[in-house]
């Protein structure tokens, strides 16, 4: 009797311990210090994944261009940019002149790195905030949500390609709804001001952002707002003129357009909306939709009206995604770009959690209380996709980046031999290293396309070609370069007046010494 007395005993002082922590979570004090103590870590964490993937010379082919747009804002320059178009430029992203000039007086990679960590863990905040405030949701269930947006895998893919401007508009996107249900309109309009900054694509994601509030009832700013982020898009369609594009790419190229091709599709999805919309049905948009929605269980389709507004975000960067895949070159497989355009959509697929959440739990006096076992659900399923989906993934053993192999060491010798103000042909694993100088031609990724281009025009006025010959295609398991290419390439180059002046493990410098 008496050990059944302890035992009844125990259990009430545990209910009553955990019905005291939880009425200390449910209060304001926490709600200051949980949503910042959550985005403060994360904000760390990206930051460290991110530096350590640079310094181990895996920064993305984005870093290049980037790179080089910095230096331009310094030092100007002619010729032709990366990728063709510069990446701040040709997209109309206003936002990423202050990061780019910020180069002046901080080194440019720390700046990207920083400003895009930065922007996933603010949209923590607001998120929080929506989860708290609007759907009255418990703390238990409001911190599955943060964890839930903190593991998504199109966050992780984004945020290691160094700098997407289209990454700053997704805690913009969440502040904007939550202040317009508060009724602040003038922040409201400063934060879409903001996102129309990030880029001219994202005109159609602020349409999006204005039908939302239309469904919820907040009809004039809604319609407000649809007609302004339309407007924005067809200005800048109209004078940027983007295109698809229409030749092989080489990895820069690949980022360049990428960033540039939803404002190209704004036009095609006009001209052609049946061909360009059955576009949405190809397998590698379907995969992209399941990577979005499946960790999270699908919940946010039980909130259709706030998920609407991730519609035309997730269209253009889906059609555009799946036009520059074609034009791509053989193991050209970065989709970090296309992650960070999906990436503003991410504001509207978690406010449709949330509300998904609130709409199928059951309210309280004060808050709503959502059934344990979909949040376990919920809890187990963000995870599972983040350790098979996300490039951060422990299968891929982050832990491990950040060092150096004798490859690596190889291109940092051959890149301090080239003079600064020298023009360079290069490898793209290697045209992060050379990118400070206003001309720079990234050679083809594989040795077999090289050998069977016109390579003479390639590297017609350059001083030094920087090759790299190490690599394995991610697809087939196939080297890059085979031992008759990289005769041939030499061979070639010899004859138009290079001479080798660097070698080691399969990093050759060349130097054009036939000034004739």
């Amino acid at each position: 009797m008496r050990e059944r007395t302890r035992g009844s005993d125990l259990r009430r002082r545990w209910r009553r311990t955990v019905l005291r922590t939880q009425g200390r979570l449910d209060g304001e004090a926490a709600d200051r210090v949980l949503p910042w103590a959550f985005a403060i870590i994360t904000f760390v964490v990206f930051v460290a994944l991110d530096a350590a993937a640079i310094r181990s010379l895996e920064g993305g082919s984005g870093l290049g261009p980037w790179l080089q747009a910095a230096w331009r804002r310094q030092h100007g320059g002619a010729g032709v940019p990366l990728g063709g178009v510069d990446p701040a430029r040709g997209t109309w992203s206003l936002v990423a002149e202050p990061v780019l000039w910020a180069g002046r007086f901080v080194p440019p990679v720390a700046a990207f790195v920083v400003v895009q960590a930065a922007a996933v863990a603010a949209g923590i905040v607001p998120l929080w905030r929506i989860a708290r405030e609007e759907a009255r949701l418990r703390v238990g269930a409001s911190s599955v949500v943060v964890v839930a947006y903190v593991l998504a895998p199109t966050l992780h893919r984004a945020n290691l390609a160094v700098f997407h401007p289209e990454t700053v508009a997704l805690p913009l996107l969440l502040w904007a709804y939550l202040l317009a249900c508060r009724g602040h309109w003038k922040r409201y309009a400063a934060c879409v001001v903001l996102v129309l900054a990030c880029g001219a694509s994202l005109g159609l994601t602020v349409a999006g952002l204005g039908l939302v509030l239309f469904l919820a009832g907040m009809r004039r700013p809604g319609w407000i707002t649809a007609v302004v982020g339309l407007a924005w898009s067809v200005a800048a369609v109209i004078a940027v003129g983007p295109e698809l594009p229409d030749q092989t790419l080489t990895p820069a190229g690949e980022f360049v357009a990428r960033a540039t091709g939803p404002l190209a599709v704004v036009p095609e999805l006009l001209l052609h909306p049946v061909s360009r919309g059955a576009e949405l049905l190809s397998e590698p948009a379907v995969i992209f939709l399941v990577l979005v929605l499946a960790p999270l269980l699908f919940l946010p389709m039980v909130a259709p009206r706030r998920l609407s507004g991730a519609l035309p975000c997730l269209a253009l960067a889906m059609i555009a995604d799946a036009a520059v895949q074609d034009a791509a070159q053989r193991g050209v497989v970065n989709l970090s770009p296309a992650g960070a355009h999906i990436a503003p959509a991410l504001a509207f697929v978690f406010i449709a959690l949330v509300y998904a959440l609130e709409r199928i739990g059951t309210p309280s006096v004060t808050r709503v209380n959502v059934d344990r076992r979909v949040l376990w659900a919920l809890l187990a399923g963000a995870p599972l996709f983040f350790v098979t989906q996300a490039p951060t993934s422990p299968y891929r053993q982050p832990w491990a980046w950040g060092s150096r192999d004798a490859v690596d060491g190889a291109r940092l010798e051959a890149a301090d031999l080239i003079d600064g103000s020298a023009s360079v042909a290069v490898s793209p694993s290697s045209t992060a290293l050379v990118a400070d100088r206003a001309d720079v031609i990234e050679l083809p990724l594989d040795g077999a396309t090289l050998s069977n281009d016109r390579l003479e025009g390639r590297i017609r006025d350059v001083d030094y070609v920087l090759l790299d010959t190490n690599g394995t295609d991610p697809i087939g398991d196939r080297p890059f370069w085979r031992a008759t290419d990289e005769r041939r390439v030499l061979a070639v180059l010899g004859e138009e007046g290079f001479e080798v002046v660097y070698s080691a493990q399969g990093i050759y410098l060349l130097e054009q010494t036939d000034q004739g």
